[in-house]
């Protein structure tokens, strides 16, 4: 009896060691999916996928900032509103929330850390608002000239990168999830139009290495929320040659299903300044409406993809002008049946708030432009 004993805890000990041996022989690249299981989803977040129409609503993340400072937003009538409920008043219903990996506390340029993230989205489902959740990976702004690494990413290889965004997109919206806020699309990285978190994931230089990065965090949001779309977000949408060459780098490396809508940065009074737009003989905003919108059309029919504007915004001196834009534009995207819907950026930063001249609120703080 002692013998056939001992020889279980042997057998015990042997299968112990091999278990043990099995998890540190995993990959680095499967260390975060083996070993970190996100909890059971809420029941009140698990939902069936259902089609609520075109998205229209802003990324107003400077909101905690403003409040902060005093600023104050008014509805049409003048009278004193809080912002979230003001994205109704707009015929709006969504809002884009920006996260920042390590942020500092300046009110310009940082907050938006999961914690601020967490407090905007609770108001925005306080007030029936729809919610799209935008990754930079970084501690501050990125855009197409300017994809920093957080400082503690600094000296990854690509893989380790991509673990870093998968384990950080997934705290993010596991905070977000386990707090009952229902995401449904993820934006993995900001106006990626030369990859992301430089210079490791520089799309003209390591196209692979982007694809990679870009893979782990749709991976994350959709491990979380399996229902939430990932957004692609590039810049200048009416110039197709830009989206093109980032598509086609994506595509090429194996990311051509890791996300499902084609996001679009859209500013037209800052589109007749570019070069380009002289080249593609866009003299005005209706050149650029129509511009925008053939190129959506034509990424829908060939690559099966849904198309969006995540960001619009117009010289805030121009309300009236802003105003026939958008609206031509609502007429028109209506017709794209794989729209998915526009996001003013930011159209509460009146007065040049944050130097920002491309707001949408007249200056004493009511909307300036809606959606209808």
């Amino acid at each position: 009896m002692v013998d056939k004993k001992n020889s279980m805890i042997r057998n015990y000990i042997l299968l112990l060691a091999v278990s043990l041996l099995s998890v540190i022989g995993c990959s680095d690249d499967k260390h975060i999916e083996s070993l970190v299981n996100p909890e059971p989803i809420p029941d009140e977040v698990v939902e069936e996928e259902v089609d609520l129409g075109v998205a229209y609503g802003a990324d107003i993340s400077w909101v905690t900032a403003q409040e902060k400072m005093g600023v104050r937003f008014y509805d049409l009538e003048g009278t004193q509103t809080d912002m979230f409920s003001l994205i109704n008043v707009m015929g709006g219903n969504a809002v884009r929330l920006r996260v920042l990996v390590d942020p500092s506390q300046d009110l310009y340029s940082g907050l938006c850390d999961k914690d601020d993230v967490l407090a905007k989205a609770l108001r925005a489902k306080e007030a029936g608002l729809r919610i799209m959740i935008d990754f930079h990976y970084s501690n501050s702004w990125t855009v197409p000239t300017n994809q920093i690494t957080p400082e503690a990413w600094e000296g990854k290889n690509a893989n380790q990168l991509a673990q870093a965004v998968e384990a950080h997109t997934r705290d993010v919206l596991l905070l977000l999830r386990n707090s009952g806020i229902k995401v449904e699309w993820v934006q993995v990285g900001h106006e990626v139009t030369n990859g992301m978190l430089w210079p490791e994931g520089k799309c003209d230089t390591y196209p692979q290495n982007f694809a990679t990065i870009f893979k782990a965090g749709a991976k994350a949001a959709k491990t979380v929320y399996p229902k939430t779309k990932v957004v692609l977000h590039i810049e200048n949408g009416w110039a197709y040659w830009t989206p093109d060459w980032t598509l086609g780098q994506l595509n090429k490396n194996g990311a051509k299903q890791a996300y499902d809508i084609i996001g679009l940065s859209y500013y037209p009074t800052e589109m007749l300044k570019h070069k380009d737009a002289a080249d593609l003989k866009i003299k005005n905003w209706k050149d650029g409406n129509d511009a925008i919108v053939k190129n959506m059309e034509m990424w829908v029919r060939s690559l099966s993809k849904k198309v969006m504007i995540v960001e619009f915004g117009y010289e805030s001196d121009k309300l009236a002008e802003a105003q026939q834009c958008l609206s031509d534009l609502i007429s028109q995207t209506s017709k794209i049946k794989s729209f998915e819907g526009i996001m003013m950026w930011e159209p509460q930063s009146y007065n040049g708030w944050a130097g920002n001249q491309l707001g949408l609120f007249t200056k004493d703080g009511k909307p300036g432009v809606v959606f209808k």
